[in-house]
């Protein structure tokens, strides 16, 4: 066998960069290590534009769907499509108006039937209360006007009709009633029970010596017999022709 040299190519190594190059500051990184320059540099980004707003990111931190604002025409979770009736108290009645506007809060606001219910129950036990308080003071008004006027001296004294009181009082006025129309009778009587006015004791003592002017005359009843002339019962003397002509004559 014949002696065969093999050789092997040794791999291509990375040419040295000239002197010049290599003594370059930008053939050299920071540390002072010279730098590949085989390998292109890395590239970067360029810097966003102040012209270009649509690729700045934003700093705001997005918010969750729990805290975004929702439609208010979008019903919330919890409100109905569509509220059923809601229910009133006895004796209340329900404005179809107020419940036309609060409807749309209870969905804005999220309200199931029930919850809308107890708005509603509070919402009218207030109108009942703020209705009935003027009426009960207009009432107690109204009665402690007829006390006085009942009590009154005058007119416990009055008598009338083989009445007394206040009921001779009543019988007086509704005799001077007589005399007027009786449509505007009517109609006075009314204004007077609608307003209370007939309740007051001025307007009853007023309007009774008033109708005492229009009434008519009454029977007036025979006393004892005169001093003037006539001899009281019992008496058997009769008085002289010139004492019976001329009671005042001095004798």
């Amino acid at each position: 066998m014949s002696d065969t040299t093999v050789t092997t190519e040794a791999p291509p190594s990375t040419p040295a960069a000239p002197p010049q190059m290599m003594n370059d500051e930008a053939a050299r990184s920071p540390t002072g290590e010279i730098l590949d320059q085989q390998s292109p540099p890395p590239k970067t980004a360029p810097p966003p534009t102040s012209q270009d707003s649509s690729t700045t990111p934003s700093s705001e931190t997005p918010k969750p769907e729990s805290e975004k604002p929702t439609d208010p025409k979008t019903p919330a979770v919890g409100a109905p499509e569509t509220y059923a009736e809601f229910k009133a108290p006895e004796g209340y009645t329900l404005s179809a108006e107020i419940v036309a506007e609060a409807t749309p809060i209870f969905k804005e606001l999220g309200l199931s039937q029930d919850a809308a219910q107890k708005l509603i129950d509070f919402h009218s036990k207030q109108m009942l209360a703020s209705a009935k308080a003027p009426q009960e003071t207009y009432e107690n008004l109204r009665k402690d006007w007829r006390a006085k006027a009942t009590s009154d001296p005058e007119i416990v004294k009055a008598t009338s009709g083989g009445m007394t009181g206040m009921d001779a009082v009543k019988l007086d006025i509704g005799r001077a009633l007589t005399h007027v129309d009786p449509a505007l009778a009517t109609e006075f009587r009314q204004a007077m029970d609608l307003t209370g006015a007939g309740d007051h004791p001025a307007f009853v003592k007023t309007f009774w010596k008033l109708s005492q002017l229009v009434a008519e005359g009454r029977h007036v009843a025979g006393g004892s017999p005169s001093p003037h002339g006539q001899t009281p019962s019992g008496k058997v003397e009769r008085p002289t022709p010139a004492a019976a002509l001329y009671p005042n004559l001095a004798r």
